[in-house]
């Protein structure tokens, strides 16, 4: 089998985790592992043309009503660009040696807003944190624990090896990951938010979605079923709730909190959390690696857009025999 097959054989976080790149991972200078995994995302995403044509496809239809050609084609390029860095932020939090890693975020990392979370903090009741697929959300937990918050998070490996070695980590700085694939997920998150700690669980996972089946969310202006997974938390929980996002800016990273609700509040914790999320999304569509999911799920609305374009384009310009004059 040559390279191109085993490739097409792996998902993009697999590919990455082979282990001579888990090797390389470990000893190799940060300026060169970026253009090493750089280089290898291209040639990932080189042996899928289907794959890179729906993401393309995707931005195409969210971003191009705001955006100039030139300013398109650009985030296009760093959207990719983000999307090796996630997976080299993956590698490096996973198998970089751990008191470099928590010295690389200490010397790095602010926080905007901090303020919310040491009002829930203190208050000790715990609290729920939404987060996407967005940024350097691989340092969030570390991130966190660092700064003394007690946090555990639901997350879903992808090999066996990466859940080995974050366990391993988390444990060490008292964060509980609760593995997304075991039994009694929502028992357990519910547990350890009665704890007083943060959960911290993500809100643009589209393909695992519990729909509504009469609530909608405008996920870039297109109506689509809400999910109710978070929804059900909050209102079991009846903690406060906040999205945080580790943005990349400026060689370092800004965890950036935004109010979402205080406990009391009737409200559907997914449909503001992701409409908080979609503002950043916008601001910086670079900085988020979700675009394959999102074509998975607005390629109904991608399709009929791209219809009625084609449409516009054969109606012909047929002009007047005579010209048309109005009074004045």
């Amino acid at each position: 089998m040559n390279i191109r097959h085993k490739i097409k054989n792996l998902g993009l976080s697999q590919f990455f985790q082979l282990s001579f790149n888990v090797k390389l991972a470990r000893i190799m200078p940060l300026l060169f592992l970026r253009a090493y995994i750089y280089a290898l995302g291209a040639l990932y995403y080189a042996t899928r043309a289907r794959e890179s044509i729906k993401i393309i496809a995707c931005l195409e239809f969210v971003l191009t009503p705001r955006a100039s050609s030139v300013h398109f084609y650009w985030s296009t390029l760093r959207t990719f660009c983000g999307i090796f860095e996630h997976y080299m932020e993956k590698l490096l939090m996973a198998h970089r040696p751990f008191i470099n890693m928590m010295d690389f975020l200490n010397s790095r990392l602010k926080i905007r807003n901090q303020e919310y979370l040491d009002r829930i903090a203190k208050a000790g009741t715990g609290g729920i944190i939404v987060t996407g697929h967005f940024g350097a959300v691989e340092y969030l937990p570390l991130s966190m624990a660092m700064k003394g918050y007690k946090v555990a998070m639901i997350v879903r490996f992808k090999t066996k090896a990466l859940k080995r070695e974050l366990m391993k980590r988390a444990a060490a700085t008292d964060v509980i990951l609760i593995d997304a694939d075991e039994p009694k997920v929502a028992f357990r998150a519910l547990e350890v938010i009665k704890s007083g700690r943060f959960l911290i669980t993500e809100c643009d996972e589209f393909s695992e979605w519990r729909p509504h089946r009469d609530q909608q969310v405008s996920v870039f202006g297109n109506s689509v079923s809400r999910d109710k997974t978070l929804d059900f938390f909050y209102r079991r929980a009846k903690v406060p709730a906040v999205l945080c996002l580790m943005k990349r800016e400026d060689n370092g990273f800004v965890l950036s909190v935004d109010p979402l609700a205080d406990g009391s509040q009737g409200i559907s914790i997914s449909e503001r959390a992701w409409n908080c999320l979609e503002k950043h999304i916008l601001e910086a569509p670079e900085q988020w690696y979700q675009w394959k999911d999102a074509a998975a799920m607005l390629e109904g609305f991608i399709k009929t857009e791209k219809k009625s374009r084609h449409a516009d384009k054969k109606i012909p310009h047929i002009p007047a025999a005579d010209p048309v004059l109005t009074a004045g």
